[in-house]
């Protein structure tokens, strides 16, 4: 897994070391999206363009009707598809386990979604 962006901080001790649900929810869409991203980031321009024809045809539209939002929203949904992604339970067991295999892929925007003692300097 390649890294792009984000800057993995260490994992900060917690109390009684047990995250609430919330921030492990935040957590685990950060990591998928971070992911998503990756292999988006990844794709050569020829590919991009292949993937949107494609999308055109899944929705049964002409070359050029879908915007720009709906093009990229399209391609999204064929990358998670094609992404060996865990479900939030496997993930988060997981994580739990291992939280240091998985905090240098998130981009850190699971900061901005709860507040938590996790979250607090």
């Amino acid at each position: 897994m390649a890294r792009r962006s984000g800057k993995g901080e260490p994992r900060k001790p917690h109390g009684s070391g047990a995250e609430p649900e919330e921030v492990l929810r935040a957590k685990y869409l950060d990591y998928c999206s971070a992911r998503v991203c990756d292999v988006f980031m990844d794709l050569e321009e020829e590919r991009v363009f292949e993937l949107a024809r494609a999308a055109e045809q899944k929705k049964g539209v002409a070359h050029g009707v879908l915007n720009f939002r709906d093009v990229a929203s399209i391609l999204v949904e064929q990358l998670v598809g094609d992404l060996a992604l865990p479900d939030f339970e496997t993930w988060a067991e997981d994580y739990r386990r291992n939280p240091q295999e998985y905090e240098p892929y998130m981009l850190g925007l699971w900061k901005t979604t709860v507040e938590s003692p996790a979250t607090r300097p």
